[in-house]
This record gives structure tokens, sequence and C-alpha cells, in this order.
């Protein structure tokens, strides 16, 4: 059978259970009415009933109060019971008052408040009749054409979620062409090639510069000069690079106390450190030309890539819904495969989607 017949046929038995069961509410709850009135004819005698006046005076004071209390609730918990729904709602309360009230009461109002439970155990064997009287005629809500609606509307959700996500990346994809086409306008991935070669060169110079100087440490310490230039090279050979001059000035007048090694160092320094120096200035200078001029085209990328990253945050925004929509979906699938079950047992065959 197709679905659709197979609900038009489901909508016609439920119709004719719901009749079935408007009767038999009505009929539970006629003998509802007739039973609550009973009850409240036997609280009405049981308030009315004096204690026996053999009755200690202490036991009486209690069985009086017990007597006003257990009437009380009785009829407070009787008096918002209209129909068998409520009924089911309120027979907690009443099982509580069908043992809750005082022993001194039962003792000396046994037969009344055995009357009065008897008609309250009535009432809850009434409503567990009427339960399962209802589960037997009713049919249940399947929901199915809602479900239907609910999924197809699920899926044009996701469908529409897609498609802006889509389009955001399209958009992604159009700002990352404009960055990277503004970098090779202004050539910064030749612009940092250039940086990181004229950086490993100048680390290479001030390294070999460094060294030499370094060479002469021991030996200029050893010679106890107290000057200046002298101290300086001993705690660190950079100054080889920050005072060439005042160095090469040293190293001419101690040149004759030096040997071996050491003065071949000494001499390499006088005839290159100078040049050495002036060059690695130079580089220096031409290196924070570069980088200042690489940040700022980088900077001049900033709002792209702010761009970018707001494209980047709705996309996953999207992503996360679509993941939502997805779970939301799966549940109603499996909403709808049991309603689907349920149809089948409820109509006696197969129906087809």
């Amino acid at each position: 059978m197709k679905l659709e017949q197979a609900l038009e046929e489901y909508e016609k038995k439920r119709k004719r259970a719901e009749k079935e069961v408007e009767k038999i509410r009505k009929k539970y709850n006629k003998r509802l009415e007739k039973k609550i009135r009973e009850v409240l004819k036997k609280i009405d005698a049981l308030e009315k009933k004096e204690v026996p006046k053999k009755v200690d005076d202490n036991i009486r004071k209690i069985v009086t109060a017990e007597k006003k209390n257990y009437v009380t609730a009785l009829r407070n918990a009787l008096s918002s019971i209209d129909d068998m729904d409520e009924l089911g709602k309120r027979l907690p309360d009443l099982a509580k008052l069908h043992v809750g009230h005082g022993k001194y009461l039962l003792i000396i109002f046994e037969k009344d408040v055995y009357a009065i439970n008897r008609l309250l155990k009535e009432l809850n064997e009434d409503y567990v009749s009427y339960y399962n009287e209802l589960s037997k005629k009713g049919l249940p809500d399947l929901r199915l054409k809602e479900i239907l609606r609910e999924e197809e509307e699920t899926r044009e959700h996701i469908q529409q979620i897609e498609r802006e996500k889509q389009e955001l990346e399209r958009k992604l994809e159009a700002k990352r062409e404009e960055l990277n086409e503004l970098y090779s306008r202004h050539g910064l991935r030749e612009l940092e090639e250039d940086i990181k070669s004229l950086s490993s060169s100048l680390r290479s110079a001030e390294m070999e510069v460094r060294s030499k100087a370094s060479k002469l440490q021991k030996p200029i310490k050893r010679m106890r000069l107290h000057e200046p230039i002298a101290d300086e090279l001993i705690k660190d050979s950079g100054v080889a690079l920050r005072k060439p001059d005042e160095l090469i000035s040293l190293l001419q007048r101690i040149y004759p106390r030096l040997e071996g090694k050491y003065k071949k160092t000494a001499q390499w320094l006088v005839e290159n450190l100078k040049e050495k120096s002036e060059a690695i200035r130079r580089d220096k200078e031409r290196l924070s030309e570069l980088e200042k001029k690489r940040d700022e085209i980088i900077a001049r990328g900033e709002a792209k890539k702010k761009e970018m990253w707001e494209l980047k945050r709705l996309i996953e925004e999207r992503e996360a819904e679509i993941r939502k929509l997805r779970r939301q979906l799966e549940h109603l699938e499996k909403e709808l495969k049991d309603g689907l079950a349920k149809l089948e047992e409820i109509l006696g065959q197969k129906v087809e989607r």
C-alpha cells in the first residue's frame, strides 16, 4: 500500500477509534462522578460523628484532630477531580490518604474509614480498567504527516545553508586570489627571498669577523692592557663590528707583541676589518629597507586577511549548523521509520513510501 493511501486509511481508523475512546471516557466519567459522590457522603457522615464519651480525653483530642485533617485532605483531593484523566494524576495523593490516617481514628471509626478506603480502592481499580480499555481501543498519534513535513523542511534548510556556505567559500577564494595578486604585484615572494638570502650572508659575514676577533681575546687578556677597547674585546668579540677603527688602532700597536697564528689573525683584521664592517653596515641598512618594504606590503593585505578570517568564521558557523540539521534529520528519519512500522502493524500490511 502506498504511504498516502495508508495515511488516509489510518486517519479513518483513528477517527473511529476516537469515537470508541470517547464512549469509554463518558462511561467511566459517569461512574467516577457517582463514586466521588459516595465518598463525599461517607466523609460527611464521618465528619458529623462524635467521639464516644467513654474514650479518654487525650485520645479524644487526638482523634478529633485526626478526623478533621483526614476529612479536609480527602475533600481537597476529590474537589480537583473532574474526569478519569485527572483521577490518574491524583491517585498518588489518594493512595497516601488511603494509608495516612491516624491509628486512633481507625480504632474509633474503623467501619467508616474502611468504607471510605474501599471506595478509594474502587476508584483506583476503575482507573486501571479505564486505562486498559483506552489502550485497547485507542490508536497512537503517529504524526507521520508532521514528520514528513519536518523532514522535507529540514532537507530544504540543509540545502539552503549549503548554498550559503558555497557562496561564502566562493567569496573566500576570491579574496585569497586578490591577496595573492596584491603580493605578486608588489613582488612579496621575491622580496622575502632577498631578505632570506641577505640575512644568511650577513650572519656568515658577522660570524667570520667575530670568529677572527675572538681568537685574539686570550692573548690580549694576558697582556693586561687596561684599555677600554681591549676590555670590550675580551668581553665581546662583537666590538670588532661596532668599533672597527679603534680595534684596528689597538691591533697595530700590539702587533709586534703577538706571535704565530695570533699575528696572522691580527694582520687579517687590520687589512680587512674596515672593508668587512663597512660592507656589513651597508647590508644591514639594505636588509632594514627590504624588511620595511615587506612590512608595508603585508600591512596592505591585512584588511583582506581580516575579511578572509570573517568569511572563514561564517563558513564554520554554516558547517556547524549543517551538522546540527543532519543530526536532526537522522532523528526524524528514525522517528519516521518507527512510525511506519507501527502503521504497518495497525493496517496489517506493508507500506511503501
